[in-house]
């Protein structure tokens, strides 16, 4: 008999998301690589070991380990790399920094970048993803994703400054012109406080001022 899942799994979402436009070969960005599964699940659609890369971020060793341990389970080549110049070829690359370095670390335009935010599942409570790193990075993430590319966010909203948090990340995608975004957002309907997902899918290449200017 077929397993069926939850139909509020917010986490279950993104990955069907990021599956929908990744192919083998494809760059593909973890922010919060927390226990591995976003990782895993990346590495496998990029298929990481033959074409894609995938790059995950963590300011926690416990995080970087767990992922490593994960990965090896699944017979996943992966690597702990503190420097750019070590992401060389396809396969994956932990980096034990903040995902604020996104822009140094990435070597090409992403197809999918994506986060759990908030705080590591079984970890301490007490270190989680804020309002001003989160906003940055995610600036940062629309500018580094592909046409067609699609950042992909669960929102986790019952920790300490949570609220502030999710509050930043959707004043500033409201801010976002039609013409070069499309966003959704999936909540719970019954379940206020539960996780909740955003997906942003870049239309085009937003114009340079040069280009704006050329239209004219």
């Amino acid at each position: 008999m077929k397993t069926q899942q939850p139909l509020t799994d917010m986490a279950r979402w993104s990955h069907t998301f990021a599956a929908e436009v990744l192919e083998a070969g494809d760059l593909a960005i973890d922010l919060t690589a927390g226990r591995g599964k976003d990782c895993l699940h990346l590495a496998r659609c990029v298929d990481s070991n033959n074409h894609g890369t995938v790059l995950a971020f963590d300011i926690q060793h416990e995080a970087i380990q767990s992922t490593t341990s994960l990965l090896a389970e699944q017979q996943i080549k992966v690597a702990t790399i503190s420097r750019p110049q070590q992401v060389t070829g396809p396969g994956v690359f932990l980096i034990q920094t903040s995902h604020e370095q996104l822009s140094l670390f990435s070597p090409r335009q992403a197809k999918v970048i994506m986060a759990n935010l908030g705080y590591l599942p079984g970890g301490d409570h007490a270190i989680t993803t804020r309002a001003d790193s989160t906003l940055k990075t995610i600036k940062e993430a629309l500018t580094e994703l592909l046409p067609g590319g699609r950042l992909i966010l669960v929102v986790y909203t019952g920790h300490e400054g949570a609220q502030e948090e999710s509050q930043a990340i959707t004043t500033h995608l409201a801010d976002l012109h039609p013409r070069h975004w499309h966003i959704i957002t999936m909540r719970p309907f019954l379940c206020h406080n539960a996780p909740y997902l955003l997906v942003v899918e870049k239309r085009q290449q937003p114009a340079t001022v040069r280009e704006r200017l050329l239209q004219r």
